[in-house]
């Protein structure tokens, strides 16, 4: 990041942190949010570990996922997301290259247990070793799927016993199955926070070595409404042949509302960046790339305060307060970083999820004009291939 942007979003960030008005909500004391089971647990380790235990991983291809999803995976097949593998990990030459010499990682590693396919490939157990086997792909975003009790076969049995079709369910079993799942680390439409989460594990970058050898810390332009409802987007649940605006199930089990869920991940998606930006900062000991994560961290305020003042609630009120008496340190290295930006990300996870738990999107509508200005995203590939403009 060039000093002038640095300087300029630092600017920005404190002015507006400091020139929004309180409103009501905000002179209220939030309510307090409840500590969930992953707050200081999977939180913890978000960006610094593999983001599911490739012992876990069945892969599109052996799970079969095409018999129940052959238009999610048709779609998936279109994707950088699917091509990341080959275009990251198997060809050595370029970025690739020099990324993985400054890792020290060979070019015959790179498509096994290694940093890199963490985020551009899917890990699995291949005859006793870790091996990639695909792209980007359906469990690096909804969680391993095998292994004792994964929710693999357990989210798609409608009867403990007998083969019923979804319609003919019990509320009871659904309950009960959807309970199972979660328990087993699928991770499902509803949860908005958590699927943000999975994004931002890779689309923030917390190695500092890899950012020192000049991988970008970020996608600047990541912006997780924009993103989901673009190449990615794959809701063909209920119609095989419709790509629905939101998930086609969700809609149907819940009579929710499109824009009241955008609204809901236009939150939730820049409290789920943060966290990882925090989490980052958390880790990160060179003093070269610390001011880069320091900055994201303080635009991303400034984003929070200005979100704030157009919709306010309780929980990005408290954040932005939380977040505010950091901005003076965030650029150098102290000997509490660790402890004190991770406390500050169990407590943004924290308030996310009680916002997405306590919040329907309905009074959101104000943040309609800040989530239109990024237009769903494809990549240059995928428009030059599929989309005629």
């Amino acid at each position: 990041m060039r000093t002038g942007t640095l300087t300029a979003a630092i600017i920005s960030a404190v002015f507006l942190a400091a020139s929004v008005p309180h409103s009501d909500s905000q002179a209220q004391p939030p309510a307090p949010a409840p500590a969930s089971d992953t707050a200081t647990g999977d939180d913890t380790a978000a960006g610094q570990s593999p983001h599911v235990d490739p012992q876990n991983v069945m892969g599109v291809f052996r799970g079969d996922c095409k018999k129940c999803h052959p238009s999610e995976v048709a779609a998936w097949m279109k994707t950088t997301h699917y091509q990341s593998s080959d275009l990251r990990l198997l060809s050595f030459k370029g970025n690739t290259q020099k990324y993985a010499e400054a890792l020290k990682i060979s070019r015959e590693d790179l498509l096994g247990d290694s940093l890199c396919a963490d985020c551009h490939g899917t890990k699995s157990v291949v005859n006793g070793e870790v091996k990639v086997v695909s792209g980007v792909s359906c469990e690096s975003c909804h969680g391993a799927s095998g292994g004792e009790g994964g929710w693999l076969s357990r989210h798609q049995s409608y009867h403990d016993s007998q083969p019923l079709p979804r319609n003919q369910e019990t509320p009871e079993h659904r309950a009960a199955r959807i309970a199972d799942c979660e328990a087993a680390g699928m991770i499902r439409a509803p949860d908005i926070f958590n699927q943000a989460q999975m994004c931002f594990r890779c689309h923030v970058v917390s190695n500092g070595d890899l950012i020192a050898a000049g991988h970008k810390m970020s996608s600047a332009a990541f912006e997780y409404v924009a993103w989901s409802e673009g190449e990615v987007r794959h809701n063909f649940l209920l119609d095989r042949t419709q790509n629905a605006k939101a998930p086609s199930l969700w809609q149907e089990m819940t009579n929710g509302s499109t824009e009241n869920r955008r609204r809901i991940k236009f939150v939730a998606g820049t409290l789920a960046q943060l966290e990882a930006m925090l989490r980052a900062r958390a880790e990160m000991k060179n003093p070269v790339v610390i001011p880069q994560i320091g900055g994201g961290i303080a635009a991303l305020n400034g984003k929070l305060a200005q979100l704030n003042a157009t919709a306010p609630t309780a929980e990005v009120g408290a954040i932005t307060g939380i977040i505010g008496p950091m901005l003076a340190t965030l650029f150098a290295p102290l000997p509490d970083d660790k402890a004190k930006y991770n406390k500050a990300a169990d407590d943004v996870a924290r308030h996310a999820r009680h916002f997405v738990a306590s919040h329907d999107g309905s009074k959101l509508a104000p943040l309609d004009t800040m989530i239109n200005l990024a237009p769903p995203h494809f990549s240059q590939q995928f428009r030059q291939k599929y989309l005629r403009e």
